[in-house]
């Protein structure tokens, strides 16, 4: 019975003995949302906006920048508010005006809408002092999705210096055009209801 005291007593010791070595989470300096550039009229009906694809890199909460050498690198001290994918899609449903015809609208929310923009985000990074957002957004029929419009759209904003805060500055205003660009978009491609 005592050996086994003896071998408890030091497992607790060296258990209570523990530090972490794990380096401390950088919290960032700041973070930043992507908003919708312009308001859109126009909608003939409503349209389901779903979350673009991404790679999983730049699909989540840091901030993307490509090296001289094609390597990707997080930009230190800035990050979004929320995914980059939501943050886009929020930026296109905002993009749209409320209307009485047609609306843009959440996927989650349930309303039944014959047409959807869905979108593939292929860049949202920082290449030195230019932030640079490239999409593929196609309009298709909900129930058997058919496609009615596919296009590429691209934006490039330059930040006013190097500093972390411009530059995430001119990646927000790159992927604001985007989706208002895809708003735009979705407009000329969806059919006229009379």
């Amino acid at each position: 019975m005592k050996p086994r005291l003896a071998v408890s007593t030091a497992i607790a010791a060296a258990l209570a003995g523990c530090v972490s070595v794990l380096p401390e989470p950088n919290t960032p300096d700041a973070l930043y949302r992507v908003e919708a550039a312009q308001k859109f009229d126009g909608l003939s009906q409503h349209l389901i906006v779903r979350e673009p694809e991404a790679p999983r890199l730049i699909a989540g909460q840091g901030m993307v920048s490509e090296g001289s050498d094609g390597g990707l690198r997080l930009v230190p001290g800035v990050e979004w508010s929320g995914s980059a994918t939501r943050q886009v899609q929020l930026a296109m449903i905002d993009s749209f005006k409320v209307a009485d015809r047609g609306n843009a609208l959440l996927p989650e929310m349930g309303v039944v809408a014959d047409y959807e923009l869905v979108s593939y985000l292929k860049t949202l990074s920082l290449k030195g002092q230019t932030g640079r957002c490239e999409m593929t957004l196609s309009v298709v029929t909900t129930g058997d999705r058919q496609l009615l419009a596919l296009k590429e759209v691209s934006s490039a904003q330059t930040a006013i210096s190097d500093s972390g805060r411009d530059r995430a500055l001119a990646l927000r205003d790159a992927a604001s055009d985007c989706a208002a660009q895809a708003a735009q978009f979705a407009i000329s491609a969806m059919p006229d209801v009379d």
